[in-house]
């Protein structure tokens, strides 16, 4: 007996982007979530996606989608590998970080298998809830939702409860190239284009245990194929958006007050 996933759509009308016309994006998104509760692998039909993206000559994926300035060094070309894989462990704010600003540029993203993610989270690190979808725990429909996703998502992230064989996964890799998505893993994905490994890293702002943390900086090992063959480890700051007063210069003494931590 199938188990029909819990799909929590966290969205509404969203602005549109990458030249794909509102309607049609929120269309292909609904339809895309109504087949992933059904657990059905049948393509998408409402709306058209854009042609996959031409391969690099060294066998890379062009970059389509922006993420932001301080990111970009971690990515060939600068950007999400639309068509492409990319994995990203050790670090949930890397990750959110790495999909904020294409989501706030009109793209729809789904949440698979990975409940640890919050959406508070999600949102204090500027993702558009939105164009958001969760689906918690897919179930033995792992496979069904995901190609269902990939058909009207523009980033698919894959959590560590989406049960997948190695036959699944060169699937959902060409499914991704076909329709020219994302699809992100949190864990070890076999042919990845990009893997982006944090080492390790500290949060600032949190003086002698009061006050908002303000910046968040990480080691991030990046390896991958084509032109992210070569390992190289780069030092990057994640942006932690929400809106956090800027720390004022003391100019004198001032009178002690409360303050709270804050965890983006």
């Amino acid at each position: 007996m199938s188990v029909v996933p819990e799909v929590r759509p966290v969205m509404g009308p969203g602005l549109a982007g990458h030249g794909v016309p509102h309607d049609d994006r929120h269309s292909r998104a609904l339809a895309a979530l109504r087949a992933a509760e059904q657990g059905s692998t049948r393509p998408v039909q409402q709306a058209s996606r854009p042609p996959a993206p031409v391969p690099e000559p060294d066998g890379g994926i062009t970059p389509a989608r922006p993420v932001h300035p301080a990111l970009a060094a971690l990515l060939p070309g600068g950007g999400l590998p639309s068509g492409g894989v990319l994995t990203v462990q050790g670090s949930t704010s890397l990750l959110l970080g790495l999909l904020a600003t294409t989501s706030r540029d009109g793209a729809w993203v789904a949440f698979v298998g990975a409940p640890a993610v919050g959406m508070l989270a999600a949102a204090d690190a500027g993702i558009s809830l939105e164009r958001t979808a969760v689906v918690p725990d897919p179930g033995p429909d792992s496979p069904a939702v995901l190609a269902a996703l990939l058909d009207g998502m523009d980033v698919v992230v894959v959590g560590p409860q989406a049960a997948l064989l190695p036959a699944d996964r060169r699937r959902l890799a060409a499914r991704t190239r076909q329709r020219g998505a994302v699809l992100v893993a949190t864990g070890h994905w076999p042919g990845a284009h990009v893997v982006l490994d944090a080492r390790g890293g500290a949060w600032a702002g949190a003086d002698a245990g009061a006050g908002w943390l303000r910046r968040r900086t990480l080691s991030v090992l990046r390896t991958g194929r084509g032109s992210a063959a070569r390992p190289v480890e780069i030092d990057v700051e994640v942006p932690v958006c929400g809106e956090v007063p800027p720390t004022p210069v003391p100019t004198g003494p001032v009178a002690p007050r409360e303050r709270r931590l804050r965890v983006a």
